[in-house]
C-alpha cells in the first residue's frame, strides 16, 4: 500500500485520460473536441488541432512554436478537463463535457436533433443580442445542443449541471423552460 501511495505521489501512476468528446468552456460558448490517439491527446479547436503528449503527472502538454509557450490539459473527472499553462501558477480554465464521442464516431441517433439544433442556435444568437444575460443564454444553447447530439440520459445529466450553475447565479427559474427546468 505504501508503495502505491509513493508511486502516485511521484507521478508514476497516471490519472485517467480525458473522456473523448466535445467540451465547452464552463459558463461560456467556446468548444473543443478531444480524442485519444494512442497515448497522445488530440485537441481539435475551431482554429487549430494540437497533439498533447502524456506527462508523468497524468497531464498532457503541447508546445506552440507560434507563441513560444507550453500548454497543458488534464482530466479532473470523467466530465471535466482543465486547460492550463504549466509552471505559471495561473488558474486553470475548466471545460465540461457536452457530448461523449461514440465508439464508431457516429452521432447518437436523435429524431429531434434538427429541432434542438435550431433552438441551440437561437439561444446562441441571444448571447450576442443580450450580453447582460450571456451566461444564461449560453447555458440554454449548450443544453439544447447536447439534446441534439446525445442520448436523453446524457442530455438530462448535462441539463442538471447547467441548472446548478444558473442557480449559483441566483436564478430561481430556468430562462429556457423548453430546454430544461429547475
Amino acid at each position: 500500500m505504501i508503495a502505491i501511495v509513493l508511486l502516485a505521489i511521484s507521478g508514476v501512476i497516471n490519472a485517467a485520460p480525458p473522456t473523448p468528446g466535445t467540451y465547452m468552456l464552463e459558463g461560456g460558448s467556446y468548444t473543443i473536441s478531444v480524442e485519444m490517439a494512442g497515448a497522445n491527446l488530440l485537441v481539435h479547436e475551431p482554429n487549430r488541432d494540437s497533439t498533447y503528449t502524456p506527462q508523468s503527472d497524468g497531464s498532457y502538454h503541447t508546445y506552440s512554436e507560434k507563441t513560444g509557450s507550453t500548454y497543458g490539459m488534464r482530466a479532473v473527472d470523467d466530465r471535466t478537463i482543465e486547460a492550463f499553462k504549466p509552471g505559471t501558477g495561473g488558474a486553470p480554465t475548466r471545460l465540461v463535457l457536452m457530448n461523449r464521442a461514440t465508439p464508431t464516431g457516429e452521432a447518437v441517433a436523435n429524431a429531434d436533433s434538427e429541432k434542438w439544433e435550431k433552438i441551440a442556435n437561437d439561444y446562441m444568437a441571444k448571447t450576442q443580442s443580450d450580453p447582460a444575460n450571456v451566461q444564461s443564454w449560453a447555458a440554454c444553447g449548450a443544453v439544447a445542443m447536447k439534446r441534439a447530439a446525445s442520448s436523453k440520459a446524457d442530455a438530462d445529466a448535462y441539463a442538471s449541471q447547467m441548472a446548478g450553475m444558473l442557480r449559483q447565479m441566483d436564478s430561481t427559474t430556468s430562462p429556457c423552460p423548453e430546454v430544461f427546468t429547475f
